[in-house]
């Protein structure tokens, strides 16, 4: 673990909300002086973030999931397909970043999308989506970086909780403003820490999540990395309690003028403790504990 910056802005001015996560790691959550970003101020970088990826996340994150699991899955898959597609029309061509198990693309390829392709560096999850759903090639192993290379500039660009994951989220958007098509359409998802997840309590805070994202801040990001965001819709349920979904344009010359104030420590703070719930047996400490030691001794 080692200190972190502010991934939206670069800032080292991390104002400490709450110490360690569900997995009783010493995260330094914190509200970034400069922005206004809730991130985490302490977290992995380098060979030890690949080793956590590559090894131990699908294993915490039941990756590929049971049998039984997938139809949610796809429940999801085809909902996210039907509101995009309501709220922007369909498009001819598609790239998903962190495609996962491959289930949105699944569902591309089956509503006639010409060409369609995805990046997932997980190994579980794009064996899966390669073998299991048949999309071979059109998973690349690989993440959203400065060298990637697409066949096709896509006019629909999707990212379903990625850019929370992503140590500079600006450097990926400015890269993905390169690759699309400069009439197309960027879709965000991410947890919205504003919604009421009182539910999930501090299962929502976790190593693998350097940013955690208001309307406000998400805007401001991403007018900083060259986008202007048209529609912004929320969910009170999804992957997280509480899902914010944002439709944005590339915008060589986004207005920044408009933004808010950035929020205040205060109101992150009250925001994050009144939501934490740390030593609920249902959604504290206790259960991710009881959580990790079976983990531990199904590996045995």
């Amino acid at each position: 673990m080692v200190e972190l910056t502010c991934p939206a802005c670069g800032a080292n001015e991390p104002v400490s909300i709450w110490r360690r996560d569900r997995y009783l790691l010493r995260v330094e959550l914190s509200s970034c002086g400069a922005c206004g970003l809730i991130y985490l101020a302490r977290g992995l970088r380098g060979d030890a973030e690949t080793h956590f990826y590559q090894s131990l996340y699908p294993r915490l994150l039941k990756q590929p999931p049971p049998l039984g699991d997938l139809w949610h899955y796809r429940l999801i898959a085809g909902y996210r397909y039907s509101r995009i597609t309501a709220t922007v029309g369909t498009s001819e061509s598609v790239l998903d970043v962190g495609a996962g198990l491959g289930f949105f693309l699944d569902m591309c390829r089956e509503q006639g999308v010409q060409r369609w392709i995805g990046l997932e560096p997980g190994v579980p999850q794009r064996e899966y989506a390669v073998h299991k759903l048949g999309l071979g090639e059109h998973v690349l192993a690989t993440g959203l970086t400065d060298e990637a290379q697409l066949p096709f500039a896509p006019r629909l660009v999707t990212l379903f909780h990625v850019l929370e994951h992503l140590e500079e989220p600006g450097r990926a958007l400015r890269r993905l403003a390169q690759l699309m098509d400069p009439q197309g359409w960027l879709v965000l998802e991410v947890p919205d820490i504003e919604a009421d997840w009182r539910a999930m309590g501090l299962i929502q805070i976790h190593v693998s999540h350097r940013s955690y994202f208001t309307e406000g801040t998400l805007r401001a990001l991403l007018a900083r990395s060259g986008f202007r965001v048209d529609i912004v819709q929320r969910e009170p349920a999804g992957i997280y309690c509480g899902n914010l979904r944002v439709y944005a344009r590339p915008c060589a010359n986004a207005d920044q003028t408009t933004e808010v104030a950035p929020p205040s420590f205060q109101r992150n703070r009250d925001l994050v403790v009144s939501r934490i719930r740390p030593w609920s047996f249902r959604h504290g400490y206790p259960r991710m504990l009881m959580r990790l030691a079976r983990i531990a001794l199904t590996r045995r």
